[in-house]
């Protein structure tokens, strides 16, 4: 959601030199926890064993509405647009490419739709509709997926379904509308809270949003985390109250029991919080990003003021017992690293990308560590750095008093530079042009060009994988060459520019002892296909050292598709698969004048690996429909495949 201000290039040449100066004197295997964070406990508390999800979704599936159509869908759209504040913008804006952009290095573009097991995952017509139609009509989708023990998991936005391998639905359907394909359970209803949005009129339930999930293995447990925010019931005002949910399953079946926490992350004082100061009196734990290790479960949000000026305050990380939460305790160790500050950048830290494994994988050195990936783009118009950071003697969790070992290398790398936006094949969006044409909510705002171009990113990494001991990362870069797009976010008009998206990948090892931290690039590049654009990159490395870093391609040649590049580690990609292409343009809310000229595009990608087989899974949003203005004014839904305000899709994919 949020990003913290770019520096003028003045002030980013002088944090570059002392970045610099301070790696070569050796700094970076010197960092300690008083001197990064102040470690504290979390303020975290369990809420409650949730009834099998499978009896959740049998009482939702015999539950009757009386509600039809998208009724009500109106009367949310200011809402939508207050809970995520205006960002600020990266990247060049207008047509000139500047020398920062790196070269433009093409990939082959390959239809390998046959060659895969996949499906169709969650859309927004599941994410409206579950819950018996009591939901908002949320846009980007936030995703979640993890695999393991015969099962898929998918957590998108405001919905879950539980999948087996050959994608059937196990959580029966909404009756919303009689006759559909399943549309699983409510993200409200998985973790036991108040409908998002009783309908027509309310009341409000808890918001929640930003999503991720993992299967852990040698426990045979899942974890389910989502960012959420209070809302007056009777108003959907935010309140001021944030919060961290999280779910532990009971058993190896995650359509079974789970047990619920959440952290208050208001830090504000109250609550057992600490006072951060936030300017609005309550702070807001963004983005929350999870890591597993054998030891402890990670949680890293970053920290921004709700309510006042929204200012960033930094990275916080939290760090759980595992073996606490498999047991259900009411109390799990635990120890919450606050106001994470880098020393070799002189700054506070902006997303700790933590980094995921088999669990072969997991690094042992040190009492056990924990790796995360911060990019340095988002502080600087261009990057040619990255930070790694390490968490050690992550064994401590299961004591009575955790003592955990944060620190941090800076490792300089090729240039990366946060991009613009991404342009879309033309084709019909009956939502745009009911806006532009008819005025047919009643407002009235400047005619857009359709159809609209995607958020590209912020730049910071959306992928990190450790596998043997190198972390992996991966984040959307400026390029070179056409095919993106300068949004104006004041009245949504935009442009085509001389600057398109590809993808730069990183490959950093790591070498942790007790004298500190080492790290030093193994591998790097880029992934990109000519004169189009690849948003919301991820990555995942198996035990062979074959991997794959999806994304979805977009561009004047394409509609929103889901795609992936074949990685080998000590190899560059040399194509670009697309699983399924896209049948049509997005057609959303969010950047039209009805969502605030703020167009979206997903928060992220997902790559995972099942532990049990090796297969590697990939999610990635597409657009899996088209219809024409008359078939939608007849029809919101469009046959089921979309709603009246958004039709993004995800495509799960496996690859064996």
């Amino acid at each position: 959601m949020h990003r913290p201000k770019r520096r003028s290039a003045i002030a980013s040449v002088s944090v570059l030199a002392v970045v610099l100066s301070l790696a070569f004197a050796g700094a970076a295997a010197e960092g300690a926890p008083g001197r990064l964070a102040t470690a504290t406990k979390a303020p975290v508390k369990f809420v409650q064993r949730t009834p099998t999800l499978r009896s959740l979704a049998k009482a939702n599936a015999a539950a009757t509405s009386s509600l039809s159509g998208d009724f009500g869908d109106k009367a949310e759209l200011p809402y939508l647009d207050a809970k995520e504040p205006r960002e600020q913008e990266f990247g060049v804006e207008g047509d000139g490419a500047g020398d920062h952009l790196p070269g433009d290095v093409p990939v082959t573009v390959v239809n390998a739709t046959h060659a895969h097991n996949g499906w169709q995952g969650l859309n927004h017509f599941d994410s409206r509709y579950s819950d018996n139609g009591n939901q908002f009509s949320g846009e980007p989708p936030d995703q979640g997926l993890c695999a393991g023990n015969g099962f898929v998991f998918e957590i998108v936005n405001s919905v879950v379904q539980v999948y087996t391998t050959d994608g059937t639905a196990l959580l029966p359907g909404d009756p919303f509308f009689p006759g559909t394909e399943p549309v699983g359970l409510s993200e409200n209803q998985f973790f036991g809270v108040e409908s998002a949005f009783i309908r027509p009129s309310g009341p409000f339930g808890p918001n929640l949003f930003d999503v991720t999930c993992l299967y852990d293995a040698p426990t045979g447990r899942w974890f389910v985390i989502s960012d959420e925010l209070d809302l007056d019931p009777a108003t959907a005002a935010l309140t001021g109250g944030t919060h961290i949910y999280f779910a532990v399953s009971t058993s190896s079946d995650p359509t079974g029991s789970w047990n619920i926490y959440i952290i208050d992350t208001q830090n504000n004082g109250q609550n057992g919080t600490p006072d951060h100061g936030c300017s609005g009196g309550f702070c807001f734990g963004d983005y929350p990003q999870t890591g597993l290790d054998a030891n402890g479960l990670y949680i890293t949000t970053n920290e921004f003021d709700l309510l006042g000026n929204g200012e960033f305050h930094a990275a916080q990380l939290y760090a759980f017992s595992k073996a606490d939460l498999v047991a259900g305790s009411a109390t799990p160790g635990n120890q919450y690293l606050q106001n994470v500050t880098s020393a070799l950048i002189n700054d506070v830290a902006y997303t700790m990308q933590p980094a995921n494994s088999l669990p072969s994988d997991y690094d042992g050195r040190e009492g056990g560590t924990m790796y995360f990936g911060m990019s340095y783009s988002p502080y600087v118009l261009s990057a040619n750095q990255l930070v790694l950071w390490s968490l050690s003697n992550t064994a401590s969790l299961d004591s009575g008093a955790p003592d955990l070992q944060l620190r941090e290398a800076v490792v300089p790398t090729e240039a990366y530079s946060a991009p613009n936006k991404a342009q879309q094949k033309k084709g019909p969006t009956p939502l745009l042009k009911c806006i532009n044409n008819f005025d047919c909510f009643g407002d009235t705002f400047p005619h857009q060009k359709s159809p609209l171009p995607l958020d590209g990113g912020s730049g910071k990494f959306y992928g990190s994988w450790l596998h043997d001991g190198v972390v992996y990362l991966t984040t959307a870069t400026a390029m070179r060459g056409t095919g993106g797009a300068f949004f104006d976010d004041e009245n949504g008009q935009w442009k085509p520019i001389r600057e398109h998206i590809g993808v730069a990948y990183f490959g950093v090892a790591a070498d942790v002892s007790s004298s500190g931290l080492g790290a030093s690039l193994t591998q790097q590049g880029y992934v990109v296909v000519k004169k189009q654009n690849l948003i919301y990159p991820s990555i995942a490395v198996g035990e062979d050292g074959s991997g794959a870093i999806g994304a979805t391609l977009s561009g004047p040649g394409f509609y929103p598709s889901a795609a992936y590049a074949p990685f080998e580690v000590g190899s560059d990609p040399t194509t670009l698969q697309v699983v399924r292409f896209g049948k049509g343009p997005n057609d959303g809310f969010s950047g039209t004048g009805e969502g605030g000229f703020r167009p979206r595009w997903g928060d992220y990608g997902t790559a995972t690996i099942d532990p049990d087989t090796g297969s590697i899974w990939l999610a990635s949003e597409y657009i899996a429909q088209r219809c024409g203005i008359n078939e939608w004014l007849a029809d919101s839904t469009c046959g089921f495949t979309r709603t009246l305000f958004a039709n993004w899709s995800t495509r799960i994919t496996e690859i064996a």
